[in-house]
């Protein structure tokens, strides 16, 4: 018997997630306090990764258990298979809590490997290498905008919230299904549209933005793209547009972190959720640092 009619809508679904994310910021901090009292040094050099910990064994416990997230019983939603029969086996489960929280990780390993292969190869021409690297550019490009048209495909759809219950095909379906707020769909859906319009037309201003380069900035992209891929994961190169308004930083900030953004767009930022914009980290205001003496000079940062 197919359980299609009692799919959970978006509105349970998102309450679902942000429940179970309050539970995975108790555990991460739990995490990141006992690094810190284990050793500064590595606290420094592990704690990006309490998160991802905490997130992995948040649901793997419930998995393995044969449980609901306290997320998915704080809303009454449980997961099924692609066809709304039965439950979802525990592998394609495990396998979808690893791609939602390293799969983009492992992508953009996996294309800073290639990268370095493609430079160190003697036998491929600078031509072909050249191409290579373009694609391999717009790859990373294009993961932000298939996230983003992915949830607005949520919002106007519902179904699958992460990119990875897609990929595995796992649904949601509401346990007291006469429970559902069909009223709220009509608003979920005129944001779907919102954002899908939203990311169009940011689609557009940066081919637009691409196009109008000059040529000479496009010859040069090659020695940008090999100074990108000796940095370190921890954040941007100094001179690099901030993450929040795309526009060139200006009053540079880092967060503990080490991310840099606008000073007015990451305090606007925290004002609404205390989170780096980039990695997902907590942030505090009062630990939001002004680089005074700080330059984006290309001669003085090369």
């Amino acid at each position: 018997m197919s359980l299609f009619h009692a799919n959970a809508g978006q509105a349970e679904i998102i309450r679902t997630v942000q429940k179970d994310q309050e539970h995975i910021e108790y555990v991460r901090a739990a995490l990141s306090e006992v690094l810190l009292l284990l050793s500064q040094r590595h606290w420094f050099r592990y704690n990006a990764l309490c998160k991802l910990v905490a997130e992995v064994l948040y649901h793997h416990y419930a998995i393995l258990h044969n449980l609901q997230t306290l997320g998915e019983e704080y809303t009454g939603i449980i997961q099924v298979d692609a066809n709304y029969v039965m439950l979802p086996n525990k592998a394609l489960q495990l396998l979808a809590i690893l791609l939602e929280y390293g799969g983009e990780h492992v992508v953009d390993r996996v294309l800073t490997y290639l990268q370095t292969e493609i430079d160190r190869s003697e036998e491929l021409l600078e031509s072909v290498k050249t191409g290579l690297h373009k694609l391999i550019d717009t790859l990373r490009v294009v993961v932000p905008y298939v996230r983003g048209f992915h949830t607005s495909l949520f919002y106007i759809h519902g179904g699958k919230y992460h990119i990875s219950k897609r990929l595995t095909g796992i649904n949601y379906v509401l346990i007291r299904n006469w429970l559902k707020e069909d009223h709220s769909v009509y608003g979920y859906k005129v944001l779907g549209y919102v954002t899908l319009t939203q990311l169009v037309l940011a689609l557009a201003a940066r081919y637009q933005q691409y196009r109008s380069q000059p040529s000479q900035a496009k010859v040069v992209a090659p020695l940008v793209r090999s100074a990108d891929r000796s940095r370190t994961a921890s954040g941007p190169l100094p001179g690099r547009n901030c993450a929040l308004c795309m526009d060139t930083a200006q009053a540079i900030t880092v967060t503990q972190c080490g991310h840099l953004f606008c000073w007015q767009c990451i305090l606007h930022w925290l004002d609404q959720r205390q989170v780096c914009p980039i990695c997902r980290e907590s942030v505090k205001k009062t630990r939001v640092v002004r680089l005074q003496n700080f330059s984006v000079d290309p001669e003085r940062t090369s």
